[in-house]
């Protein structure tokens, strides 16, 4: 289905396209096409690597234990401490978290990861925040946005049951 959606969103678009600029609009979106794809296949190739290496060196088993629907608070709390602390961005997240569900890792513990991941980063708090927008600004913010990690982790799995 996302496939399909896509396809009528890129056929639409070159529609669009056409129709605004001519074969010169074509051209150019394909150029650019294939410019990012230059620079971010690579990326996705080794984000895939990383994931598929993660499902060897972490077996099913591990990942049910401690990440899994019936780890509980345990798995959601992991979630939010590797999610907060992980500095990939999501050419690796994204690929490993998929690796990680479909080994056996529970919605509660990867939604308190990416949402953490997302939100209460350490690294990029540190590098970025704190320099430039002052303590007192990245303090707050990371104080407000500690709870929503845990939140997602909490609510995410009934509300994926109703999309099951």
């Amino acid at each position: 289905m996302t496939l399909g959606v896509m396809a009528g969103l890129f056929l639409t678009s070159l529609l669009v396209i056409k129709w605004r600029h001519g074969n010169e609009g074509v051209k150019a979106g394909i150029h650019q096409t294939s410019s990012m794809l230059r620079r971010i296949a690579p990326m996705m190739v080794m984000g895939m690597i990383i994931a598929a290496m993660a499902s060897v060196a972490l077996p099913s088993e591990v990942i049910n234990r401690w990440l899994g629907d019936e780890s509980g608070m345990t798995g959601v709390f992991i979630g939010i401490a590797v999610g907060a602390t992980v500095p990939a961005g999501p050419y690796v997240v994204i690929p490993l978290l998929g690796t990680l569900m479909a080994n056996g890792a529970g919605v509660g513990p990867l939604a308190a990861f990416i949402t953490a991941w997302s939100v209460i980063p350490i690294s990029r708090s540190l590098v970025w925040e704190y320099p430039f927008l002052g303590a007192p600004f990245a303090i707050s913010r990371y104080l407000v946005a500690l709870a929503f990690p845990l939140i997602a982790g909490l609510l995410a799995p009934p509300v994926f049951a109703l999309f099951e």
